[in-house]
């Protein structure tokens, strides 16, 4: 009886206590500024470990993906996919460093999204083409870009619609909405996510695609070289800075594919805190779609065949993203089914190989591989009711910063409208799938806000959207016929739902 007793209590042990113990993370601080060892780094994540050497790249590969690294460098691949961290891999005497930040912020939500607190029913989306009216964007010898980003819109809106999505539109026409606007229609819609379309310009020889979301609290923006003042002030987006780099890694690893051959067209994620994505209460990104400054890209741009190609990449990663969040089984654009973040075929440019690495050293630092195990993150119920004009909570809180902007006008109906598309019924919602299994706990504490650097004060302040170059800056000859090539576009009033804002 008592032998009994005995392995009833190992076993309780075994399966109950023991993986309630918390993950021990190697840790180290550089320059005032936190960071985990990459073996534990490593080891939490199931990649093979050995000590890197000098200053070689680091790749690490688990059942499921790869990751690539390099000493003093930002730039990371993900399973193919190049995303530029908000800070450098550091190194001391006895391991690499992967800044706290980054694996709480970036690592964390793309390689287990099903575990983000924050995971909830994605209804719709609010898209948002970017510029209109008096307002061209970047210009090329063929058009101008707040004609190829409504295009876009429409198609994107078809494709989505279709998946049984609905979706509201910021700008249904040739108008000129704030920035501020933009982000307060998006509060309206407290279940939906916003994706602002735009298209890139810069040097004649830029191209590729990007892909932008808010870079957390404590970070400085890709764009800058060191922190400033505003680097460090909570913003409404950060909010979502989770879902907002789940949103953005779905997205950016499906539109890299349209580029198949060309290995520096995948500009990486990236990090900014333009208006639309810093003000914005939902899950937000922001996409740059090409280079309109560039001759070859800016003639790819102007057909309509790849502005359907990239609308239906976007609906891609939003769908893969809503059926993560909310455990739904949406079909994807093309083909195939996903409630999973991974769910994918091979990203188009592989990880670099690695360098030949030295055998392992002793690193001197306490460590316990046992992990603790804690049950994903149940989907937060959320209404079928439509959405209201009343401000969601988070909105509540932003109205101080919204009260200085005065609203722009609603956009106007067209002169001379075109039918508006037959309305696709939604498929009734699928069963529930089962949750994700077990995984190990984060259990990693949020990395303190840094002091700003010297003289941040007098840094120049980031733009509110994505700078243009533009290279034919008066009326271009040709402007792409925006309403009338889309598929299923039109200029009516955009909303899938509820009132035009």
């Amino acid at each position: 009886m008592m032998l009994k007793a005995c392995l009833a209590w190992a076993f309780f042990c075994l399966v109950f206590v023991l993986p309630l113990r918390a993950f021990d993370w190697e840790t180290a601080t550089v320059n005032g500024r936190e960071y985990v060892s990459l073996r534990s780094f490593c080891t939490f994540y199931g990649f093979n470990y050995s000590a890197p050497s000098g200053n070689d790249r680091f790749v690490g590969r688990s059942a499921a993906h790869s990751v690539s690294v390099k000493v003093g460098s930002p730039d990371m691949y993900l399973d193919g996919v190049h995303y530029v961290m908000s800070f450098p891999i550091e190194k001391n005497d006895h391991d690499w460093l992967v800044s706290r930040m980054d694996v709480i912020k970036l690592f964390e939500p793309v390689l287990r999204p099903t575990a983000i607190n924050a995971r909830h029913t994605i209804r719709g989306v609010v898209i948002d083409a970017g510029h209109g009216g008096t307002d061209n964007g970047a210009t090329s010898r063929l058009g101008s870009e707040k004609n190829y980003t409504l295009d876009t819109t429409f198609r994107l809106r078809k494709i989505l619609q279709d998946a049984g999505l609905k979706v509201v539109l910021t700008r249904s026409n040739d108008v000129f909405i704030d920035l501020y606007e933009r982000a307060h229609i998006a509060s309206l819609y407290p279940d939906y996510a916003f994706v602002s379309i735009h298209y890139n310009s810069a040097t004649p020889e830029a191209h590729g695609l990007e892909t932008y979301c808010l870079a957390p609290r404590g970070a400085a923006s890709t764009s800058s070289s060191y922190l400033t003042r505003s680097d460090i002030q909570k913003l409404p987006g950060n909010d979502d800075d989770t879902l907002n780099i789940a949103l953005a890694s779905m997205v950016h690893s499906e539109i890299i594919r349209l580029n198949p051959g060309d290995s520096n067209a995948d500009r990486g994620v990236k990090r900014a805190r333009f208006v639309v994505i810093k003000q914005n209460v939902l899950p937000a990104i922001l996409v740059e779609g090409g280079f309109v400054s560039n001759r070859m890209e800016s003639s790819r741009v102007d057909r309509p065949d790849y502005r359907q190609s990239l609308a239906t990449a976007i609906a891609r990663g939003v769908i893969r993203f809503v059926n993560v969040m909310g455990d739904r089984n949406l079909s994807l654009p093309g083909g195939g089914i996903s409630n999973r973040a991974d769910d994918s075929t091979p990203a188009p440019k592989p990880a670099p190989k690695a360098a030949p690495i030295a055998p392992p050293a002793p690193s001197g630092l306490a460590h316990d591989p046992l992990t603790a195990k804690t049950s994903a993150s149940a989907p937060v119920p959320v209404s079928d009711a439509k959405p209201t004009t009343s401000k969601s909570k988070k909105s509540k809180k932003r109205a101080a910063d919204d009260a200085p902007k005065a609203p722009a006008p609603a956009p106007e109906a067209p002169a001379s409208p075109a039918p508006a598309p037959q309305e696709t019924t939604p498929p009734p919602a699928p069963a529930p799938t089962p949750s994700a299994p077990s995984s190990p706990a984060m259990d990693l504490k949020e990395p303190t806000t840094p002091a700003p650097a010297p003289g941040a004060d007098k840094a120049p302040a980031e733009p509110d959207e994505p700078p243009t170059v533009n290279i034919y800056p008066t009326t271009p000859s040709k402007e792409t016929k925006a309403s009338g090539s889309s598929s299923g576009a039109s200029t009516n009033s955009s909303s899938a739902e509820g009132p035009q804002p």
